[in-house]
């Protein structure tokens, strides 16, 4: 949405600038059907340019080598991170099961609310304004179905009943009934016959639908204006050239003013600025220097488009960097994040519901401010941290896990589970790995499942096959190999019952730790996207599951394997 109000915001102001131009230089030069092509140039630029961006000094970017295969760089959504964190249990696990799906329930707070009430002023202005032209379109057809019509020379004459101002649409010229046959009648069809050969209503049309999504700025309906002035000077312009006589033509405009109703999509051949058509015919045409005058706008226009372009490449590039991690714009420390190889920089968490936890030389900061380990339920309180809020940790490298594991602890106490580990990428991006922590043992809280204590003995009552992976070894791609091994050889026998079973020691590293938790992790969606490619011909961490059909095939790429990881507690076995 934010990109959304960005360009409707640019696109305003580049409107409003490119048409500046024309009101200082062109408006009252005689180059008319330059001027009709720079205004419906002006608000093409100023709908595709700000889409544009283009770096004219780019970086040169080194080429990393990525080790990690190629599935390891699709973007892994936030909240299917949580879903995908899940004990499935069936048959022998436990009665009771954990629900493949976390909700998160945003929470609006009054910022969003003020931008939900703008979102709807503005559909609702759109609404309207389409509205209005559907309206005028069928008070068209109507005037063409229900008065008589005669055809002369490609053009579709309707003799309407009524006192009615002469005006045309696409073919249609429509005239007063006691006009036709008259000495004016030559004229009016000569004048909107111009306006239909050179399709003008279709300009109106095109700049009529842009005003309908640009309603709320001023410049689109002044350019309208200029732009049909400029269609009934070029129309004039003929009269005069054809051999009218110029006074005999001024006369005939003074003398249908009989009604002032214009709509939008048609030219009324008197268009209230009768008086500045009379003064622009006895205008000397534009010399030299009206040339220059045109030559100077349309090089400031270009130049202006380039600077437009530009600015969108820094504002792309800046917006990439702060991409690469919310987490790390906020604060200021310096934190030697673990390098997760071959992961691109993401980063999708929501800064308005989130609390920033790094850890760096066995100390603890949240929110800037150093803390206890025992003080983390006081501070997140105090934060307001909603109950689905997320905790952002940022741990140097080299960290001992005794630390870590403490931290987790707390968290878990108090069922604050949802943990974002961020990490580096080869580039020095932001990386994100979601991670949900186990419910705390003995701590029974409402609508949080205890899980069972899995070791050898549970496991053979039960038929649960467990693969065992120690996160403190150094990080090695075969983990994820050999987690893909594992989940097909339990596919292949047809079980969902089983169990990937971590575990760390508390003088392990953090860095090691992570980057085999991402290993892991890495071994399931190497599973899900074989499936997904098989099934469906998609790629699994694209599918939008706000879509029914694709969550539709998510739940079906995902059924009967579930993503069970666990991490044991200091006490257990792995």
């Amino acid at each position: 949405m934010d990109k959304i109000i960005l360009y409707l915001v640019e696109s305003s102001v580049m409107l409003i600038c490119l048409y500046a131009c024309y009101l200082v230089v062109l408006r009252k030069e005689t180059f008319f059907s330059l001027n009709r092509f720079y205004l419906l140039s002006i608000v093409a630029f100023s709908l595709i340019f700000p889409l544009l961006s283009f770096d004219f000094d780019p970086p040169k970017v080194a080429v990393v080598q990525q080790p990690i295969e190629e599935i390891s760089k699709a973007r892994l959504s936030y909240y299917d991170a949580f879903e995908e964190w899940s004990y499935q249990n069936h048959s022998g696990l436990t009665n009771a099961s954990e629900a493949d799906t976390t909700l998160l329930i945003t929470n609006l707070n009054g910022t969003q609310l003020g931008i939900w009430a703008l979102v709807s002023i503005y559909l609702i202005g759109v609404v309207v304004c389409l509205s209005r032209t559907i309206w005028t379109i069928q008070w068209i057809y109507r005037l063409v179905r229900d008065n008589s019509c005669e055809h002369h020379d490609n053009l579709t004459i309707v003799k309407v009943g009524s006192p009615i101002a002469p005006f045309s649409f696409i073919k249609y010229v429509f005239v007063p009934d006691e006009m036709i046959g008259s000495s004016e009648f030559d004229h009016v069809l000569a004048h909107e016959r111009t306006h239909v050969r050179q399709r003008h209503s279709l300009d109106l049309i095109i700049v009529q639908l842009v005003a309908a999504f640009l309603w709320f700025n001023p410049v689109i309906w002044r350019l309208i204006k200029s732009l049909k002035t400029a269609h009934e000077y070029i129309a004039d312009n003929n009269i005069i050239n054809e051999g009218y006589s110029l006074v005999e033509y001024q006369t005939l405009l003074l003398r249908q003013l009989i009604s002032n109703n214009s709509y939008g999509l048609v030219h009324n051949f008197n268009l209230s600025f009768i008086k500045k058509r009379i003064t622009m015919m006895k205008n000397k045409k534009s010399g030299f220097m009206g040339k220059v005058k045109v030559a100077l706008v349309l090089v400031c226009a270009t130049a202006f488009s380039a600077v437009v372009v530009q600015c969108n490449s820094i504002a792309d590039e800046q917006l990439s960097i702060a991409s690469e991690g919310l987490v790390a714009h906020s604060l200021t420390d310096e934190v030697n994040l673990p390098v997760i190889a071959g992961r691109e920089g993401v980063y999708y968490a929501s800064e308005s519901d989130l609390v920033n936890f790094t850890v760096v030389d066995n100390q603890l900061t949240i929110n800037g401010a150093k803390h206890e380990i025992d003080e983390i339920a006081k501070v997140i309180t105090a934060s307001g941290l909603t109950q689905n809020g997320i905790i952002a940790l940022r741990v140097d490298r080299n960290q001992k896990m005794n630390m870590i594991r403490a931290i987790q602890t707390e968290l878990r106490k108090i069922n604050r589970r949802k943990v974002l580990q961020l990490g580096m990428s080869a580039l020095g991006q932001t990386v994100e790995s979601p991670m949900l922590l186990a419910p705390m043992k003995g701590h029974n809280i409402p609508g949080v499942p205890q899980l069972p204590h899995i070791d050898e003995a549970y496991a053979a009552a039960h038929d649960i096959d467990i693969l065992k992976i120690y996160l403190g070894e150094q990080a090695d791609v075969m983990i994820q190999e050999e987690v893909y091994d594992f989940v097909k050889e339990q596919m292949a026998k047809g079980k969902s019952n089983y169990v990937v079973n971590t575990k760390f020691g508390d003088s392990d590293t953090y860095g090691s730790y992570l980057q085999n938790w991402v290993y892991i992790q890495e071994g399931f969606n190497k599973i899900y996207q074989e499936r997904s490619q098989s099934m469906f011909g998609k790629n699994y961490l694209e599918l939008d599951k706000e879509i029914p059909l694709e969550k539709e095939q998510y739940d079906a790429i995902r059924k009967g394997i579930p993503r069970a990881i666990s991490i044991a507690e200091p006490d257990e076995n792995c």
